[in-house]
Parts: structure tokens; C-alpha cells; sequence
């Protein structure tokens, strides 16, 4: 525990400064973190790593990112006929694959997007969506290590109980909704409050997606970046989902 909470506060250090001052550094820290997990993402793949499909990964992830709505939808045919010629004149790619290499590039470039566009909205709705996604992360350690009995789907996380995530629930909810209360002032409070009751769910979901993903490349970390906590992806797997399911509903209701 006191190994993951010394690099947690380094991730902190490290992610500060471009959040402080935004701009080119915030883009740089979200373009560095995508390629680190495009990177983690194939790498997944023992004994058929292939640079050439890393750098096709963080280029699609990179394009959607800036790509127009205009262009969306002949963007989209373009890129899945792509996908499913690789596996036609590529032996080593599978159609397996493809769909995989669908399926992040659109979570990553949509999570990056999100994160870009609340940022515009202020600090004080950013900690908020971090203490709903984090808190109950943190929460649902806390509760599962010194409550957890029942086992949650132990096929795919196995230590995680329904003690971790009810009390993960909890704590994401009450941490966030007093930052809603007291600190944000540009959203609705009534919006606020439904996102904070479904955000930690959400934040479940995408971990448990990610171990998923773990669990069918049978391993048990994404990378070794940061000890204690494992690759990139291990510190974002709830946040990309909340990224994207938050801007969303911001999207549809303000």
C-alpha cells in the first residue's frame, strides 16, 4: 500500500504541471499517455509485437482525435476497410485482432477528446470527475482489503468482492458530489448529482473491462511503468470510461 500511494503522488507531480498550464504540455501529457498504451495494448500480444502495428494504433488514435464530425462517418469506412485488409496481406494479423485494434483506438481517442473538452470547463469539474472515478477506485480497495468476503466475478478480477465495489460506490459518490456542491458552479447541480451516482459504476465497468482484456492475454498488469500500480493503462482503465460517458451526457443536457 505505501508503494502505491508514493507513485500515485508521483503520477500526481507528473501530471500537474500540464494541467496547471494546459495548452501544448496538456496535449503532449495526453499524446505521450496514448502512445504508452498503444504500446501496452499490442505488447499484449507476446511473441508477435510489431512496431508497424503500434504506430498504426497511435496514428488512428491521434487522427480521431482531431478529426471533424463533418468527416466522421466516411473517416470510419475508410478506417474499417483498412482494418480488415490487415489480416488479408499481413499473415501475423488476425481477424481477432482487427476488432481489438478497433475497440481501443476508438475508447483512447474518444476518452483524449473528452479530456480536452471538459478541461475547458475548469478545474473544479475536473477534481470532480477524478474524485468519482479515483475515490471509488480508492474506496473500493480500502473497503474490499479490510471487508471483502464475497467474490464479484472472480473469472476476471478475482480479488475484487461486492464489498470493495458497493463501499468503491459509496465513496465515489459522496467525495464528488461535495465538490459539485461547493466548487462547481458552471453545470447544474441536478446533472451533477445523477453523474455522480452512475459515474462510479462507470469507473467499475471500465476497470473491469481492462481486466477483461488482462484475463484474456493472461497477464496480470498492462506494464511495469509504475510500481505498484502497474503500466498506464492499470491508473486510466475507469478514467477513459468516465472521460467518455461524462462529456456525453454534458454533451446532451447543457
Amino acid at each position: 500500500m505505501k508503494q502505491r500511494f508514493i507513485t500515485g503522488f508521483i503520477i500526481f507531480l507528473i501530471a500537474f504541471f500540464p494541467f496547471y498550464f494546459g495548452g501544448f504540455l496538456l496535449k503532449a501529457l495526453v499524446f505521450a499517455t496514448c502512445a504508452i498504451s498503444a504500446y501496452e495494448l499490442i505488447d499484449l500480444r507476446k511473441g508477435r509485437i510489431k512496431w508497424g502495428l503500434i504506430i498504426f494504433v497511435f496514428l488512428s488514435i491521434i487522427a480521431f482525435y482531431n478529426l471533424s464530425e463533418n468527416y466522421l462517418l466516411i473517416s470510419l469506412t475508410i478506417y474499417l476497410i483498412i482494418l480488415f485488409l490487415l489480416p488479408i496481406v499481413v499473415k501475423d494479423i488476425q481477424v481477432t485482432d482487427i476488432c481489438y485494434i478497433f475497440t481501443i483506438s476508438m475508447i483512447l481517442s474518444l476518452a483524449s477528446k473528452s479530456l480536452i473538452q471538459l478541461y475547458e470547463l475548469g478545474y473544479p469539474i475536473l477534481i470532480y470527475l477524478a474524485l468519482a472515478c479515483y475515490g471509488c477506485d480508492l474506496g473500493a480497495y480500502l473497503f474490499g482489503y479490510f471487508f471483502g468476503k464475497h467474490k464479484m466475478i472472480e473469472r476476471i478480477s478475482p480479488k475484487k468482492t461486492w464489498e470493495g465495489a458497493i463501499g468503491g460506490w459509496a465513496t465515489g459518490f459522496v467525495s464528488s458530489i461535495i465538490v459539485a456542491y461547493f466548487f462547481v458552479s458552471n453545470v447544474q447541480f441536478e446533472y451533477l448529482l445523477i453523474c455522480s451516482l452512475i459515474l462510479p459504476i462507470v469507473a467499475q465497468i471500465g476497470d473491469l473491462a481492462f481486466s477483461a482484456i488482462k484475463r484474456y492475454y493472461n497477464v496480470k498488469d498492462f506494464g511495469n511503468i509504475f510500481p505498484g500500480h502497474g503500466g498506464v493503462l492499470d491508473r486510466i482503465d475507469s478514467l477513459v470510461f468516465c472521460l467518455m460517458f461524462f462529456n456525453a451526457f454534458l454533451m446532451m443536457v447543457v
